[in-house]
Protein backbone atom coordinates (compact mmCIF):
# COMPACT_ATOMS: atom_id res chain seq x y z
CA UNK A 1 0.00 0.00 0.00
CA UNK A 2 1.15 3.53 -0.79
CA UNK A 3 0.22 6.97 1.03
CA UNK A 4 0.03 10.67 0.08
CA UNK A 5 2.64 11.81 2.84
CA UNK A 6 1.47 15.69 4.04
CA UNK A 7 1.79 17.64 7.06
CA UNK A 8 -1.34 19.47 8.17
CA UNK A 9 -1.97 22.19 10.32
CA UNK A 10 -1.89 21.05 14.36
CA UNK A 11 -5.64 20.48 15.98
CA UNK A 12 -4.52 23.91 17.73
CA UNK A 13 -2.88 26.82 15.98
CA UNK A 14 -1.13 26.37 12.94
CA UNK A 15 1.62 26.01 10.67
CA UNK A 16 4.03 28.47 10.22
CA UNK A 17 4.87 30.20 7.02
CA UNK A 18 7.82 30.36 5.13
CA UNK A 19 9.93 32.42 2.97
CA UNK A 20 12.23 31.68 0.69
CA UNK A 21 13.70 33.57 -2.32
CA UNK A 22 15.00 30.92 -4.93
CA UNK A 23 18.67 31.71 -5.79
CA UNK A 24 18.54 29.73 -9.18
CA UNK A 25 14.66 29.95 -10.88
CA UNK A 26 15.64 27.07 -13.00
CA UNK A 27 16.11 25.24 -10.10
CA UNK A 28 12.55 23.17 -9.89
CA UNK A 29 12.77 21.09 -6.31
CA UNK A 30 9.65 19.02 -7.11
CA UNK A 31 11.22 18.02 -10.47
CA UNK A 32 12.17 14.46 -8.91
CA UNK A 33 15.87 15.02 -10.73
CA UNK A 34 19.13 15.47 -9.45
CA UNK A 35 20.72 19.57 -9.44
CA UNK A 36 23.00 19.84 -12.16
CA UNK A 37 24.04 22.62 -10.60
CA UNK A 38 23.89 22.42 -6.45
CA UNK A 39 22.44 25.29 -4.11
CA UNK A 40 25.02 27.14 -2.10
CA UNK A 41 24.63 26.21 1.62
CA UNK A 42 23.36 26.89 3.87
CA UNK A 43 20.42 28.03 2.11
CA UNK A 44 18.44 30.73 4.41
CA UNK A 45 14.76 30.85 4.58
CA UNK A 46 13.15 33.10 6.99
CA UNK A 47 10.10 31.26 9.39
CA UNK A 48 7.57 33.84 10.00
CA UNK A 49 5.44 32.53 12.78
CA UNK A 50 3.04 34.19 15.79
CA UNK A 51 2.35 33.10 19.04
CA UNK A 52 -0.18 30.39 17.48
CA UNK A 53 1.99 28.66 15.12
CA UNK A 54 4.32 25.94 15.22
CA UNK A 55 7.11 24.73 13.06
CA UNK A 56 6.69 21.64 11.24
CA UNK A 57 8.27 18.81 11.04
CA UNK A 58 7.97 19.04 6.99
CA UNK A 59 7.45 21.85 4.52
CA UNK A 60 6.78 21.17 0.93
CA UNK A 61 6.69 24.63 -0.58
CA UNK A 62 8.02 26.88 -1.13
CA UNK A 63 11.26 25.40 -0.44
CA UNK A 64 10.64 21.45 0.33
CA UNK A 65 12.14 21.43 3.99
CA UNK A 66 12.29 18.47 6.78
CA UNK A 67 13.51 18.05 9.99
CA UNK A 68 17.04 16.59 10.30
CA UNK A 69 15.69 13.87 12.59
CA UNK A 70 12.81 13.34 10.05
CA UNK A 71 15.52 12.57 7.62
CA UNK A 72 17.47 10.20 9.82
CA UNK A 73 14.48 8.04 10.16
CA UNK A 74 13.74 8.11 6.37
CA UNK A 75 17.38 7.02 6.07
CA UNK A 76 16.83 4.43 8.63
CA UNK A 77 13.51 2.86 6.67
CA UNK A 78 15.40 2.58 3.69
CA UNK A 79 14.91 5.68 1.89
CA UNK A 80 17.89 6.63 -0.34
CA UNK A 81 16.88 9.16 -2.63
CA UNK A 82 17.05 12.42 -1.03
CA UNK A 83 19.92 14.51 -1.72
CA UNK A 84 19.62 17.58 1.10
CA UNK A 85 21.13 20.33 2.29
CA UNK A 86 21.37 22.39 5.14
CA UNK A 87 19.31 25.70 5.65
CA UNK A 88 20.09 28.17 8.21
CA UNK A 89 16.30 29.16 8.75
CA UNK A 90 15.87 32.71 10.62
CA UNK A 91 12.78 33.19 12.87
CA UNK A 92 11.30 36.55 11.54
CA UNK A 93 9.81 37.25 15.22
CA UNK A 94 13.15 36.57 17.17
CA UNK A 95 15.83 36.67 14.70
CA UNK A 96 17.23 33.13 16.71
CA UNK A 97 18.47 30.98 13.94
CA UNK A 98 17.20 27.41 13.66
CA UNK A 99 19.58 25.36 12.08
CA UNK A 100 18.11 21.72 12.40
CA UNK A 101 16.06 21.50 9.18
CA UNK A 102 16.98 20.16 5.59
CA UNK A 103 15.86 21.15 2.12
CA UNK A 104 15.21 18.13 0.44
CA UNK A 105 15.34 17.28 -3.17
CA UNK A 106 13.30 13.87 -3.71
CA UNK A 107 14.79 12.01 -6.89
CA UNK A 108 12.56 10.23 -8.16
CA UNK A 109 8.85 10.66 -10.40
CA UNK A 110 7.03 7.40 -10.71
CA UNK A 111 3.90 7.98 -13.11
CA UNK A 112 2.01 5.36 -10.79
CA UNK A 113 -1.90 6.21 -11.19
CA UNK A 114 -3.77 3.44 -12.72
CA UNK A 115 -5.02 5.89 -15.25
CA UNK A 116 -8.24 3.47 -16.27
CA UNK A 117 -9.88 3.99 -12.60
CA UNK A 118 -8.13 7.12 -11.51
CA UNK A 119 -10.69 10.53 -11.46
CA UNK A 120 -9.00 13.43 -12.91
CA UNK A 121 -10.76 16.24 -12.41
CA UNK A 122 -13.52 17.10 -15.53
CA UNK A 123 -12.36 19.65 -17.82
CA UNK A 124 -8.89 18.88 -16.95
CA UNK A 125 -6.81 17.59 -19.69
CA UNK A 126 -3.28 17.21 -17.88
CA UNK A 127 -2.77 14.01 -16.97
CA UNK A 128 1.43 14.16 -15.89
CA UNK A 129 3.29 16.80 -13.91
CA UNK A 130 0.10 18.97 -12.32
CA UNK A 131 -2.84 16.66 -13.38
CA UNK A 132 -5.82 17.86 -11.34
CA UNK A 133 -6.89 14.37 -9.70
CA UNK A 134 -10.18 13.74 -7.77
CA UNK A 135 -9.49 10.61 -6.37
CA UNK A 136 -6.58 8.38 -7.06
CA UNK A 137 -5.76 4.64 -7.61
CA UNK A 138 -2.17 3.46 -7.62
CA UNK A 139 -1.46 0.63 -10.07
CA UNK A 140 1.38 -1.15 -7.99
CA UNK A 141 3.06 -2.89 -10.79
CA UNK A 142 4.28 0.49 -11.95
CA UNK A 143 6.45 1.56 -8.49
CA UNK A 144 9.27 -1.33 -8.36
CA UNK A 145 9.26 -0.98 -4.66
CA UNK A 146 10.50 2.08 -4.32
CA UNK A 147 9.76 3.34 -0.80
CA UNK A 148 9.26 7.16 -1.11
CA UNK A 149 9.29 9.49 -4.62
CA UNK A 150 6.78 11.79 -6.48
CA UNK A 151 3.76 10.94 -8.05
CA UNK A 152 4.18 11.63 -11.98
CA UNK A 153 1.12 12.58 -12.45
CA UNK A 154 0.78 15.16 -10.15
CA UNK A 155 4.48 16.40 -9.15
CA UNK A 156 3.29 17.96 -5.57
CA UNK A 157 2.22 14.90 -4.00
CA UNK A 158 5.00 12.57 -2.36
CA UNK A 159 4.48 9.03 -2.00
CA UNK A 160 5.34 6.70 0.67
CA UNK A 161 5.07 2.87 1.03
CA UNK A 162 3.54 1.16 3.82
CA UNK A 163 7.07 0.41 5.63
CA UNK A 164 7.88 4.23 5.82
CA UNK A 165 4.32 5.09 7.11
CA UNK A 166 4.72 2.48 10.04
CA UNK A 167 8.05 3.08 10.65
CA UNK A 168 7.64 6.78 10.96
CA UNK A 169 4.49 6.08 12.74
CA UNK A 170 6.43 3.95 15.54
CA UNK A 171 9.34 6.51 16.10
CA UNK A 172 6.44 8.82 16.83
CA UNK A 173 6.17 11.26 14.28
CA UNK A 174 2.71 11.90 15.23
CA UNK A 175 2.15 15.50 13.65
CA UNK A 176 2.37 13.67 9.70
CA UNK A 177 -0.20 12.38 7.51
CA UNK A 178 -0.81 9.37 5.37
CA UNK A 179 -3.23 9.82 3.20
CA UNK A 180 -4.46 6.77 1.29
CA UNK A 181 -4.66 6.95 -1.96
CA UNK A 182 -8.26 7.75 -2.86
CA UNK A 183 -8.60 10.07 -0.34
CA UNK A 184 -6.53 12.39 -1.47
CA UNK A 185 -7.24 15.45 -3.96
CA UNK A 186 -4.78 17.17 -5.92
Amino acid sequence: MYYILKCFDPAEGFIARIEYRDDDPFRFWNGGERFDDEPETPLRATVVSDAQSVLAELWETPLPMMTARLHQALCQLGVSNLDVYPVELTDSRSGKIIDDYLAFNLIGVIAAADLQQTRFAPGSPERMISADIDHLVVAPDRIAGAHMFRLGESVSAIMVDQQVRDGLIAAGFDTLSFLPPDQWVG
